[in-house]
C-alpha cells in the first residue's frame, strides 16, 4: 500500500483528484465527541503541513456485497459465514448449568415453609427470606441502576473534570481511611494508609500530562455510546439478568445447608481420660459447596464476558465501517453483535470464563482454609502464599482475557488464538503504554466506590425504618451493608461495561488498523501518532507503510 506523504486539502476547501485510487474524503464534516472530523486541519487559519507529516487518506472503495469486501480491511472483521469456535466448552458449560438448576430446584425446596410468605407488614417478619426482604434488595438493584445512569451521563458532559475529580477523590479516600485508623489506635494500617496517601498525591506531577489524552479517549467512547444507546439499553439488560442469578443462586446455596444434612455422618470418639465425643463430617455437601462456588463463578464471568464481547463489536464495527462508502453491514449493530456472541462466539466466551472460573474457585478453597482458625502455622503462611500467588495469575488471565474478547468480538476467533494474538498486540504494538497511560479506570472505580456507598445507606435506612422481626438484635445489620455495598459496586462495574470495553476495543482497533481512526477521528490519531508512535509505526511497517 502506498500513499502520498504530501496530501493535505487545498486553501480553497475544494480537494483535488483521487490520487492513488483514493476516493475523495467525504465534505460534510462528522461530530465525535464533541468536535469535528476537520478539527486537525484548520487550512483557512494555519499553514499547510510540512511534507514529513504523513496524512492517511480513506481506503479505496471496493464492493463487499458477496461478503469478501475486497481489500477493504472492515470486511475481514465483519465475516458473514462465521464458525462455531470452541464448540466444546460451549457444551460444557451448558451441561453444568444444567446440573446447577436441578441441584437448585432441590435446595430451595428444603427452605422453610413460611419463607416468602406476604404477611402485609413489612416489619413483623421473622424470616430474612421473605417478601420484605426482597423489596429491600430490589430497591438496592433500583437505586444502583439509576446512580449508574446519572454517573454515566456526569462522564459525557464533565470528561475532563472527572478525571481530576476522581484522582483527588482516591487520594482523600486513602488519607481519611488512614485517618480513621489511627484515631481508632489501628497504628500499622492508619500508617500504611497515610504513606499511600500521600504518595498517590505526589504522582500527581507526573500522571497530569494523561489526562488530556485520557479526555480524548472518554469522549469518543461516550460519543459512540450516544450513537448506539442500544449498548447502555443491553447492560441494563444483562444488570437484570445477572441479579436474577444472583438471587437464585443465593436461595440454593441457602437451602443447601437444610438438604445436605441429611448426608452428614458422625462418629463417637473416647478421649484418653474416658470422655466421648462426636466428629461429625459431610464430605457430599462439601462437593456441592465447591460445585457451586465454581457455577456461580463461571456463570457470572460468561454473562459478563458475553456483555464486554456485544459491547466490543458494536464498537467495532462503528470504528471500521463509521464514514466508509460501504456503510454498515447491518441495520441493528448491537443486535448483531449479541447474536455471534450468543452463538459463534459463545464456546470462545465460555472458554476463557472457565480459565478465570478455576483460578477463583482454587482462591476461594484456599480463603476456606485460612477462616478455618488452624493454628498450624506453616498452614496458614502456606495458604497465604497460595491465595497471593493465585491472586496474581486471576489478576493476569483476566487483564488479557479483556483483551482477547476484543479479538474474538471483531475476528471470531478460537480462545487461544485470540489469546497469542492478543500477548503479540499488548508487546509488539506497545499497546500497553496506551492501557497504563489511560486514566478511564480511575473514574470507573470511583463512581463504583460512590455507588456502593449510597446503595449501602439505602439498605441501612430501609432495615431501621421497617425493622424486621429477624434483626431485633441487630445481627443481621451489618452482613446486609455489607452485602449491599458489594452488590452496589458489581452492578455499578457492569452497567458501565459500555465504557470500558468501548476503551479496550478502541486500543486494540487502533493498533490492529490505525487508518480508520485516521480516516474517522483524526483528533485522537493525531496525539496517538505523537506521543505512541511504536502503536501506529508497528503496523505500518507489516502493511508496507
Amino acid at each position: 500500500m502506498s500513499y502520498n506523504p504530501g496530501y493535505y486539502p487545498p486553501q480553497g476547501g475544494a480537494y483535488p483528484p483521487p490520487q492513488n485510487g483514493y476516493p475523495p474524503p467525504p465534505e460534510q464534516p462528522q461530530s465525535y465527541g464533541g468536535y469535528h472530523a476537520n478539527d486537525y486541519y484548520q487550512p483557512q487559519q494555519q499553514p499547510p503541513p510540512p511534507p514529513q507529516e504523513t496524512y492517511y487518506p480513506p481506503p479505496p472503495a471496493q464492493d463487499f456485497s458477496s461478503g469478501n469486501g475486497g481489500d477493504f480491511k472492515g470486511a475481514k472483521q465483519y465475516n458473514r459465514q462465521p464458525k462455531f469456535r470452541d464448540l466444546w466448552a460451549a457444551v460444557l458449560f451448558l451441561a453444568q448449568f444444567a446440573l446447577f438448576v436441578v441441584m437448585a430446584a432441590l435446595f430451595i425446596k428444603s427452605l422453610p415453609s413460611s419463607a416468602f410468605k406476604h404477611s402485609g407488614n413489612l416489619r413483623y417478619t421473622k424470616d430474612f427470606y421473605s417478601w420484605p426482604t426482597m423489596i429491600m434488595w430490589l430497591c438496592v438493584l433500583l437505586v444502583s441502576i439509576v446512580f449508574s445512569l446519572i454517573y454515566l451521563g456526569l462522564m459525557q458532559m464533565f470528561a475532563g473534570q472527572m478525571l481530576v475529580i476522581s484522582f483527588w477523590f482516591a487520594v482523600v479516600s486513602m488519607i481519611g481511611t488512614g485517618v480513621y485508623y489511627l484515631a481508632a489506635k489501628i497504628w500499622f494500617a492508619g500508617g500504611i494508609m497515610l504513606i499511600f496517601g500521600v504518595l498517590y498525591a505526589l504522582m500527581w506531577f507526573s500522571w497530569r500530562h494523561r489526562i488530556p489524552f485520557s479526555k480524548l479517549v472518554l469522549e469518543v467512547v461516550c460519543h459512540i455510546t450516544r450513537r448506539f444507546p442500544s449498548t447502555i439499553a443491553t447492560s441494563v439488560a444483562f444488570l437484570v439478568l445477572q441479579a436474577a442469578y444472583s438471587a437464585f443462586w443465593s436461595l440454593a446455596f441457602a437451602g443447601s445447608f437444610k438438604h445436605m444434612e441429611q448426608y452428614q455422618s458422625c462418629t463417637t470418639h473416647t478421649d484418653r481420660n474416658g470422655r466421648q465425643y462426636q466428629s461429625c463430617s459431610n464430605v457430599k455437601q462439601i462437593l456441592a459447596w465447591v460445585f457451586m462456588v465454581f457455577s456461580f463463578y463461571w456463570t457470572s464471568s460468561v454473562i459478563l464476558n458475553v456483555l464486554h464481547t456485544t459491547i466490543s463489536g458494536t464498537f467495532a464495527t462503528f470504528y471500521f465501517f463509521e464514514g466508509s462508502p460501504q456503510g454498515y453491514p447491518t441495520k441493528h449493530v448491537t443486535l448483531s453483535s449479541l447474536k455471534r456472541a450468543m452463538t459463534n462466539s459463545f464456546g470462545s466466551i465460555c472458554f476463557g470464563s472457565l480459565v478465570v472460573a478455576i483460578i477463583q474457585t482454587l482462591r476461594a478453597i484456599v480463603r476456606a482454609i485460612r477462616s478455618q482458625g488452624d493454628d498450624n502455622l506453616a498452614t496458614q503462611l502456606l495458604a497465604c502464599c497460595a491465595d497471593c500467588i493465585l491472586g496474581c495469575i486471576e489478576a493476569i488471565v483476566e487483564f488479557f482475557n479483556k483483551y482477547a474478547y476484543v479479538e474474538i468480538a471483531v475476528y471470531g476467533k478460537p480462545f487461544m488464538q485470540a489469546a497469542k494474538d492478543t500477548w503479540v498486540l499488548i508487546k509488539d504494538r506497545g499497546v500497553d503504554a496506551l492501557i497504563n497511560d489511560c486514566l478511564i479506570g480511575n473514574v470507573l472505580q470511583m463512581g463504583a466506590f460512590l455507588c456502593a456507598a449510597v446503595v449501602a445507606l439505602v439498605a441501612w435506612l430501609y432495615i431501621t425504618i421497617t425493622k424486621p422481626e429477624y434483626n431485633t438484635t441487630g445481627s443481621y445489620t451489618a452482613p446486609i451493608i455489607i452485602a449491599a455495598f458489594i452488590l452496589a459496586m458489581s452492578m455499578f462495574m457492569v452497567l458501565l461495561k459500555c465504557i470500558d470495553s468501548g476503551a479496550a476495543t478502541t486500543f486494540v482497533c487502533l493498533a490492529e488498523d490505525p487508518d480508520a481512526m485516521a480516516r474517522n477521528n483524526p483528533r485522537l490519531f493525531a496525539m496517538v501518532r505523537e506521543t505512541y508512535p511504536q502503536v501506529v509505526r508497528g503496523v505500518h511497517a507489516m502493511d508496507g507503510f
